[in-house]
């Protein structure tokens, strides 16, 4: 009877693995997945091209749990990985990542920053040997398959150079595919959001990673109507000591009619476009 149950057991993970595996296979569309990896920001894009694209790391190492659940099994690969900007909880996860994953390119500011876990990831950046390639305004990287990667900030290079407010040095990138358009922000603040709109910059989207967590620094109405995206999506921990998202950004996403998926409500908060 034992060896039955065993069997039947086997059988049916076997199924549920299969189901998981077959969810995972090439669709044709873009795929974006923002990761529950509580405080902190970690996106993970599959293009129409099965390339994928590691948009920073969360805070700590349970990235790695969330892509074992979101790449098919056995591989690891990461075509593109993507450090928004240095602070910790979009860069600590990453260095695992690097330790544990082949990487094709690392796109990065390069500003110099001496803190520990940035130092421990571009330690790591070297040991895997992927192509480093500095955030360029005047460059886009083309991703395969009509999808590209449209640089809008920092507007000039900023490797090498220290800089006083890490958050203002995100990388601001859109992916573009077919008429589809995602913004992704990183941690920016009015000030930069202003000098996008002041430049002429074309920021409108369909799907907004909301800046910095949803905090009351970021998503100035000006910026918010410049993007006019179907959904905005924040990346956000449970019961965070920073309030984040704050109620009175909330309120101004749905005064505008923007609706909002968070991460501390459904976890894993996902959009294809088609």
């Amino acid at each position: 009877m034992k060896f039955w149950v065993t069997v039947y057991g086997l059988l049916a993970a076997s199924f549920l693995l299969l189901i998981h595996e077959w969810g995972l296979l090439p669709t044709g569309n873009l795929r974006v997945a923002m990761l529950d990896v509580g405080q902190g920001d970690a996106i993970l894009i599959t293009t129409p091209g099965s390339q994928q694209v590691l948009v920073d790391g969360g805070p700590d190492s349970s990235v790695l749990e969330r892509l074992g659940k979101e790449m098919p099994f056995g591989d690891r690969r990461i075509e593109l990985l993507i450090l928004s900007h240095t602070d910790a909880d979009h860069v600590t996860g990453l260095v695992e990542v690097l330790r544990r994953y082949a990487v094709g390119k690392v796109l990065m500011t390069g500003v110099a920053r001496d803190t520990a876990v940035y130092n421990a990831f571009l330690d790591a950046v070297r040991e895997n040997g992927a192509q480093v390639i500095i955030a360029d305004a005047n460059h886009d990287l083309d991703l395969g398959a009509g999808a590209l990667l449209d640089i809008l900030s920092p507007r000039e290079s900023l490797f090498g150079r220290e800089v006083k407010e890490p958050n203002n040095a995100s990388i601001v990138a859109k992916l573009t595919w077919k008429d589809h358009e995602v913004l992704l922000t990183g941690d920016i603040e009015e000030k930069v959001e202003e000098a996008l709109i002041k430049d002429g910059t074309d920021l409108q989207a369909d799907v907004l990673k909301v800046p910095h967590h949803g905090s009351t620094t970021s998503s100035s109405e000006a910026f918010l109507l410049a993007v006019d995206p179907d959904v905005a999506l924040i990346s956000v921990g449970r019961g965070n000591h920073y309030g984040h998202p704050r109620p009175e950004i909330l309120a101004r996403y749905a005064a505008l009619g923007i609706p909002v998926r968070r991460t501390d409500e459904e976890g894993k908060v996902e959009v294809v476009l088609e």
